[in-house]
């Protein structure tokens, strides 16, 4: 369970979109999935920084997933809590999928603390600008890859 989506589309750069849509499918995949993986790295960080810290668990759940939908060609990417870090502590079992959202949004009687928000906020325009210079240099690699 994803904490909240922020849905993030790349957009702006004409050329570059123009570009990639010429491109066949697969060399998409390569060309868009790391840039969207390294983009998406300095969320994470913060995201894992700014993450309350009452056991570690929610720290430590927090990672990016991919995927690819080949039909579409649509290359997805998130940061939020992963499943797989339930742990039984102080004899009570801890699964951070489900209280992640209380700790971002808050509850009646606890202060939010957008930890997820705030690590996108604060790292968006990086975000950006990584995924944009990972797709140059994604289709440099490329054009040199067909020359051969």
């Amino acid at each position: 369970m994803m904490p909240s989506a922020i849905p993030f589309t790349l957009q702006g750069d004409k050329a570059l979109m123009r570009t990639l849509d010429r491109l066949p499918a697969a060399m998409q995949r390569r060309v868009v999935r790391p840039g969207v993986r390294a983009a998406l790295s300095p969320i994470n960080k913060a995201a894992k920084r700014k993450a309350p810290k009452e056991t570690g668990l929610l720290k430590k759940s927090i990672g990016v997933k991919m995927k690819s939908f080949n039909r579409t060609g649509v290359i997805w990417g998130a940061v939020g809590v992963r499943k797989g870090f339930r742990k039984v502590i102080d004899g009570k079992p801890r699964d951070p999928r489900r209280y992640a959202h209380l700790a971002e949004f808050g509850t009646e009687t606890v202060p939010a603390r957008s930890f997820m928000r705030g690590a996108f906020d604060e790292n968006k325009g990086k975000a950006f600008g990584i995924l944009k210079t990972k797709i140059m240099l994604g289709l440099a690699r490329e054009a040199k890859r067909k020359k051969r």
